[in-house]
């Protein structure tokens, strides 16, 4: 019975959320973090999946602008290698579309 539970719980999906971080040292954690469940599941996302993805990353976006003056530059770097390792994600299982509308939201967020 408990492999069967173990089983089932390791085939549970659904939408890569963002932790809000409430300090600097927690951005880039709970953006690799996100970055890293993007990766495992996004090959299984839908349309609305992808739709809910790009909030939470316009949130991580905005958490992380909100703190950066607190980071130091490697921070700062580490949050760009999840920032990529996300888009990267959205390249390999998602579509034109969605790395045009990821880019476009990212760059309201600096403006």
């Amino acid at each position: 019975m408990m492999f069967v539970l173990l089983v089932f719980a390791g085939c549970q999906r659904g939408t890569a959320t963002y932790q809000m971080a409430e300090s600097p040292r927690e951005v880039v954690p709970n953006a690799e973090k996100f970055a890293e469940q993007v990766t495992k599941q996004s090959k299984h996302y839908k349309a609305e999946d992808w739709q809910n993805t790009i909030e939470q990353f316009v949130a991580m976006s905005k958490n992380y602008y909100e703190f950066k003056p607190s980071m130091s530059l490697e921070e700062q770097m580490k949050f760009d290698e999840a920032r990529m390792q996300f888009m990267s994600a959205i390249a390999t299982n998602g579509n034109e579309d969605l790395v045009s509308q990821v880019k476009q939201e990212y760059g309201k967020i600096f403006q």
